[in-house]
């Protein structure tokens, strides 16, 4: 009945205008196979109890985002499979007067990446250096398809079997399974994020004109085509898949924990695209607290979802799902004093949340559910009164543990040592296994 519900179901909206995505993209869509189909967090769209097809409502509104970015960057206004095509000549001229441009103001443009990264994502000074090179990137090493981990049982094993252990196996695939779907998941909130700083050069304008008074407009061109690519271009994430990372591929960012502070090694062919991996390098490391604690399962997660085909998915879907993440914040939220400061932490805080409940606050968020918004509210409150408290301390010098509302008191011996900033610190070095049982209790019950 599911399956009928959901081949009935309406497929893709385009609201009544003649542009359409490549039908390869549509068929994924409907049937729900490519990397988010069918997501665990994905909410039931009409509520009646019958799973619907989200992916299809969530990139109708991508799909016709893009097409309104490019419309107004080209002056196009029917978009289709021959126009893009003759839009293509226009792409290239534009490409090539930006890198004419940047070759010759290449290391301004590289700190100003690297500026507007840290100012928009409110990184404290200290906390992280950066690494960031306008070129073409090497996207040798790069992970085209997800690591299957084999392991062979011994003779024994499968003569006498042990159903002790069978069940232990049976419990790790099903906690690797949401373990796997929850880092599906952050995956797409990275690359969705990120994407939207594909657009940030906007907010630098003056200084971009200061450069070179043709360069927003240009940079509006190359990224809003390079857009539309991923939704016109048939099989682009079988292209990859294939071995043609080289070619699709313009950026690259790494993340160096060797350091102290860890750095983020970024490289784009353009600035708006360096910013775009400089943006989700910062991502990134605020997300590997994600991962699960056990090291081999860590790795396995990671194996398995952190591929380039399933990045090209993340790229299409990715900033709807992170525009709706942006949707729960508390309608006060934004006249918040230091709000990018705490969007840091409650980014944190959502992502170290177990798998299961990390997967059901996820599925409330995309929902739009009160239930959603009174639990994101409750979590920002927490580290709001944290945050005023630690404010307090640095200006009186004395200790003095903020009081949550409608909570009772905590005793002061227990944590009037610890804030926020010293944790996080502590897993960045060492992991989340070095915190004591008074720092957990710290970090979760804030």
């Amino acid at each position: 009945m599911v399956k009928n519900k959901l081949n009935e179901a309406p497929p893709i909206d385009y609201g009544g205008r003649r542009e359409r995505m490549s039908p390869d993209i549509e068929q994924k869509l409907s049937s729900q196979e490519h990397p988010l189909g069918g997501h665990k967090a994905f909410p039931d769209v009409d509520g009646n109890g019958i799973p619907d097809n989200f992916e299809e409502l969530i990139s109708s509104k991508r799909f016709q985002d893009v097409v309104e970015k490019v419309k107004d960057a080209t002056g196009v206004e029917n978009i289709d499979p021959q126009t893009f095509m003759s839009m293509q000549p226009m792409l290239m001229q534009a490409a090539q007067r930006v890198m004419q441009i940047e070759a010759q103001n290449k290391q301004a443009l590289e700190d100003l990446a690297v500026e507007l990264v840290i100012d928009e994502m409110g990184i404290p000074e200290g906390d992280l250096q950066f690494d960031a090179k306008l070129g073409k990137p090497d996207m040798s090493g790069m992970q085209q398809k997800p690591q299957e981990k084999k392991k062979e049982k011994k003779k024994e094993e499968l003569e006498f079997p042990n159903f002790e252990m069978e069940d232990e196996a049976a419990k790790r695939l099903e906690k690797l399974d949401l373990e796997k779907q929850k880092r599906r998941f952050i995956n797409s909130l990275i690359q969705g994020s990120a994407k939207k700083a594909h657009y940030m050069y906007h907010l630098i304008r003056e200084k971009l004109d200061e450069i070179n008074p043709d360069l927003v407009g240009l940079y509006s061109i190359v990224m809003s085509v390079n857009d539309l690519m991923y939704w016109i271009m048939p099989d682009m994430d079988g292209m990859i898949a294939g071995g043609g990372a080289e070619q699709a591929m313009a950026g690259k960012e790494e993340l160096d924990l060797g350091t102290d502070p860890p750095t983020i090694k970024a490289t784009g062919l353009m600035f708006p695209i360096l910013v775009h991996e400089l943006y989700k390098g910062v991502m990134e490391y605020v997300s590997a607290h994600g991962l699960p604690s056990d090291p081999d399962m860590a790795e396995e997660v990671i194996g398995a979802e952190d591929t380039l085909p399933a990045e090209v998915w993340d790229l299409r879907l990715g900033p709807i799902i992170w525009e709706k993440f942006l949707e729960v914040y508390p309608d006060n939220f934004f006249d918040i004093d230091e709000q990018k400061r705490i969007k840091n932490y409650f980014y944190f805080k959502f992502v170290s949340l177990e798998a299961e409940e990390f997967l059901e606050l996820a599925k409330e968020i995309l929902s739009g559910s009160q239930e959603g918004k009174d639990q994101v509210k409750q979590m920002i409150d927490g580290i709001v009164n944290q945050l005023k408290g630690e404010d307090y301390e640095d200006v009186s010098g004395e200790t003095k543990e903020p009081i949550e509302l409608d909570q009772p008191q905590k005793p002061q011996s227990s944590v009037e040592e610890l804030d926020m900033d010293t944790i996080l610190d502590k897993i960045n070095k060492s992991g989340m296994e070095s915190l004591t049982k008074s720092e957990k209790d710290f970090l979760y019950n804030l």
